[in-house]
């Protein structure tokens, strides 16, 4: 079972940390998929407003925000791993954190276009 990655197609931030995602997801376990896009809306029924969460649909189960996050460091492994001791911290506080980027998320970073055609990964 594939992993599908929920995220802000219009937000710099977010499509920068989904190139890298790309990238460091040696293992090809990762598809991508705009928040606003049809798979999301085969999976969830409804867009969701406003567009400020990243999350992460697998094995029919949803992680959001910063355990969302924390999902995709345990499949990446490798060095990704020692963020795992961010689950020391509560839920709330590390949401919070989370939160607070999101809401300043699109001053952050310009937007990127990714070359969707190279990768089929990339879902609508």
């Amino acid at each position: 079972m594939k992993t599908i990655v929920f995220y802000d197609g219009v937000c710099g931030l977010c499509q920068r940390s989904i190139a890298y995602l790309a990238k460091a997801d040696k293992k090809r376990k990762l598809l991508f998929a705009p928040l606003n896009g049809k798979t999301y809306k085969s999976v969830y029924g409804e867009i969701p407003s406003p567009l400020t969460s990243l999350k992460v649909y697998s094995n029919e189960q949803t992680f959001e925000k910063s355990s969302a996050v924390l999902y995709l460091c345990r499949l990446l492994g490798g060095w990704h791993i020692f963020f795992l001791l961010f689950y020391l911290i509560p839920r709330f506080v590390r949401d919070f954190c989370y939160d607070q980027i999101a809401t300043h998320r699109k001053k952050i970073m310009c937007i990127l276009i990714p070359n969707l055609k190279s990768d089929e990964r990339f879902l609508l």
